[in-house]
């Protein structure tokens, strides 16, 4: 069974019955993956005066290896302009530089102190519920994610954790039974296609690089739709 065919099981929920008057803070490995991932429940939570912060791990630098442009600042301000399409303060998001491609073989330093950083971040904001990429996607960087937070947040009262699929939608054979939540964001579809078309790097508009990524076509047929999906993790 494919992944998106397993998470037609999963049963509903709208944003208000998911967060229960909890913050929401939402932790992405690259630009985009916050707004592809979960958009429209990042409108929700914006509208309801429920979100509470968005950390970009890396500024995605290498998704163009072949561009002489700053493609670090491209993907910053592209994400300053998403993210303002779903109701986001500049003074809500958090860059903090790591390496693209490199999430997973962290210095030992820099690993200790991204995980003391998040760590403050969920205590600040707790109680809240603290959503990053899911361990089923295939991307290293989202993966090495998960177990960032994962242990960053680990025992923490008043914070839960959960995951939310980017490339996993493309999975044909699934990681099994999944545990989790669909989540109801048809009123928010406007925000988040604005917020995706903002991502101009990544849909092959904004930098000249031939050989550089693109998202695919079938994968924003999955994530452009009126659903979101949110894992339980098990801590």
């Amino acid at each position: 069974m494919s992944f998106a065919s397993a998470t037609l099981r999963l049963p509903w929920a709208s944003p208000d019955d998911l967060l229960h008057e909890r913050g929401l803070v939402v932790v992405a490995p690259h630009p985009d993956d916050e707004t592809l991932g979960c958009g429209g429940l990042l409108a929700g939570a914006s509208r309801a005066d429920r979100l509470r912060h968005v950390v970009f791990l890396t500024d995605g630098e290498r998704s163009h290896p072949g561009t002489g442009e700053d493609l670090a600042a491209i993907r910053r301000t592209e994400a300053m302009v998403a993210t303002a399409y779903l109701g986001l303060a500049p003074s809500q998001l958090s860059f903090l530089g790591l390496p693209d491609s490199g999430l997973a073989t962290l210095q030992e330093e820099d690993r200790a102190w991204a995980m003391q950083w998040l760590r403050c971040l969920a205590v600040e904001r707790s109680p809240c519920i603290v959503v990053v990429t899911s361990d089923t996607d295939q991307h290293s960087d989202h993966r090495a994610a998960f177990t960032l937070v994962a242990e960053a947040i680990k025992s923490l009262p008043g914070v839960e954790l959960m995951a939310y699929p980017v490339w996993s939608w493309l999975l044909l054979d699934g990681p099994g039974p999944l545990a989790g939540v669909r989540i109801d964001v048809s009123g928010y579809r406007k925000e988040k296609d604005a917020a995706i078309r903002a991502y101009a790097s990544q849909l092959g508009e904004r930098v000249r690089d031939v050989e550089g990524f693109r998202i695919p076509g079938q994968l924003l047929g999955h994530v452009t739709g009126g659903t979101e999906v949110l894992l339980h993790v098990q801590l």
